[in-house]
């Protein structure tokens, strides 16, 4: 099991270009979609913590889930899989390729690569925000939409803002609905 991890996260930490966030919908494909190790559900509050730490969010989603998967051995596993085709391929272009980089080939790749990264970030947003439930949901998520692009808030602030606003009125609300329900029965 613990082979099985690192290499789902080291499949995920070779094929994707343009840091954490474009990881994001790979690694959901791999542990939710192809593996089942967590829900989709599961997979949004993994997301929610990895991003309210310090940190790669990618990093951060495999250490989580490595943790959730098989413990501490899982977490290790997880995110040295993650981090280790990064550093190889560095480490590589930087001894081997520097040349590569600079010439016209090498600017017209990047060149070519950033549209499709941002198009994967587009992709895991437009799932996520399927996900979204409720009066409340809509308005977090236009709020933390605002708050990033137009007034660059830190991401962390925006997080932990919507747990506690989480926690103080959605709990009110959940807590009626299961009054409710229990006095429709």
């Amino acid at each position: 099991m613990l082979l099985e991890i690192f290499l789902s996260f080291f499949k995920v930490g070779a094929f994707t270009f343009g840091g954490g966030y474009a990881m994001l919908p790979i690694i959901q494909r791999e542990v939710v979609d192809r593996r089942k190790w967590i829900s989709d559900d599961e997979f949004l509050e993994v997301l929610g913590v990895s991003q309210s730490g310090p940190g790669a969010v990618a990093v951060n989603t495999a250490i989580y889930l490595g943790f959730r998967i098989k413990g501490i051995l899982g977490s290790i596993a997880a995110t040295l899989g993650v981090v280790m085709p990064s550093f190889l391929i560095i480490l590589s272009i930087v001894t081997l390729f520097r040349p590569f980089i600079d010439s016209h080939a090498g600017q017209a790749f990047f060149s070519g690569v950033r549209p499709a990264v941002v198009g994967l970030l587009i992709s895991v947003t437009i799932k996520l925000f399927k996900k979204v439930d409720g009066l409340h949901g809509y308005i977090l998520f236009v709020l933390s939409a605002i708050l990033l692009v137009f007034f660059s808030v830190h991401p962390a602030i925006i997080i932990l803002s919507s747990a506690l606003y989480g926690a103080f009125f959605i709990t009110k609300e959940i807590k009626a609905k299961q009054l409710k329900a229990k006095e429709g029965n």
